[in-house]
């Protein structure tokens, strides 16, 4: 990890700028800009001088020289509003903007740091996040040299999700799928079924992980037993289904449990009656033969609301003081929907 930056003098100031200390002294002190006596070129200077000796290490005394623009700037690590990306952002986005609008703030999209091997650098030449207060990161896999480069700088900033990229105190609000996911498959456990196939992308993000993590413990506490497969399998799934004996499938997504679905209704099996299918994730949207699929509702507006609040907490807090806060927060999703969850004894 960078070793934490120092504070920036009044005198290094005063150099850039070439005014005297005294000078520095009143523009800092002079928030409202009131003070006739300082001419308003100088105050700029002053002022400038402080945004580039400041740039991202020293927010207190950007705040100190009046320099909040009541801007908070919103980061995402890959293309967020791309069609496919746009049932998991959109909610989120929705929630910001309408946090932002409560209290009186304006987002600012990082959009010029292009995308390169499927994702973005926070810290590229061309992002302006000098233009901030504050920012919110939004991503599935984010950059662990820049969440420490930020931690390292006290620069005010709240990832959405929880951070495993490293052991820097990274402030986070993210959702328990943990919870959810063992409620589903208790319900599938009370329907009579045993034998289960769970369905996933690969991914080794943080959220993909605590939900392969719940279905092995599920499979280790004898309560389902478990076959994971792979997406690239998902045309072998009435094979493995007949093989294993699986009743009931699940997948990692909506999306992918839909894929699922069409797999086993294209090889003449029905679902659910035949076979139970859910996903451990949101499925507001998404239906199996007129039913609403099993699955999540997360709560990603409030997950929103909540990430605008913490960072307002940084921003108003004195850096030194952030080890006091409460700086990750964790909401639960709910299980909103059983209906493709059907007892074993209905299927043959």
């Amino acid at each position: 990890m960078p070793p934490k930056p120092r504070r920036v003098t009044q005198r290094e100031i005063a150099e850039i700028a070439g005014v005297s200390q005294t000078t520095v002294s009143v523009v800092l002190n002079d928030r409202d800009g009131k003070n006739v006596r300082i001419p308003a070129e100088t105050r700029a200077r002053v002022k400038q001088a402080i945004e580039e000796l400041t740039y991202v290490a020293d927010p207190a005394a950007r705040r100190l020289a009046g320099l909040d623009n009541q801007i908070i700037g919103l980061f995402t690590y890959e293309a967020a509003l791309s069609p496919e990306s746009m049932d998991f952002y959109g909610p989120l986005l929705n929630g910001l903007e309408r946090a932002a609008e409560q209290v009186g703030w304006d987002l600012l999209f990082f959009t010029s740091s292009p995308v390169e091997n499927g994702t973005r650098s926070l810290f590229h030449r061309k992002t302006r996040l000098r233009l901030t207060d504050g920012c919110v990161l939004l991503g599935q896999q984010m950059v662990a040299s820049e969440l420490e480069r930020l931690v390292a700088e006290q620069f005010p900033f709240v990832a959405i999700g929880r951070r495993d990229e490293t052991a820097a105190a990274v402030p986070y609000v993210a959702i328990d799928y943990v919870t959810p996911a063992n409620e589903l498959m208790d319900q599938a456990v009370a329907q009579g079924h045993q034998q289960a196939l769970y369905v996933h992308r690969g991914t080794d993000t943080p959220t993909a992980r605590d939900r392969r993590l719940a279905v092995e413990a599920a499979s280790a506490d004898g309560r389902l037993s478990f076959l994971l497969v792979g997406e690239e399998r998902i045309p072998d799934l009435p094979r493995l289904a007949q093989a294993t004996g699986a009743t009931v499938i699940l997948g990692e997504d909506a999306f992918l449990t839909e894929d699922v679905v069409h797999s086993l209704t294209a090889a003449g099996i029905g679902v659910p009656d035949e076979i139970s299918v859910a996903a451990l994730a949101e499925v507001r949207g998404h239906r199996v033969e007129g039913r609403a699929l099993a699955g999540f509702h997360v709560p990603r507006e409030q997950l929103a609301a909540e990430a605008l609040d913490l960072l307002q907490t940084l921003i108003i807090t004195d850096p030194n003081e952030w080890h006091t806060l409460e700086i990750r927060r964790l909401l639960v999703a709910e299980v909103r929907s059983r209906e493709t969850i059907v007892p074993r004894k209905a299927q043959p």
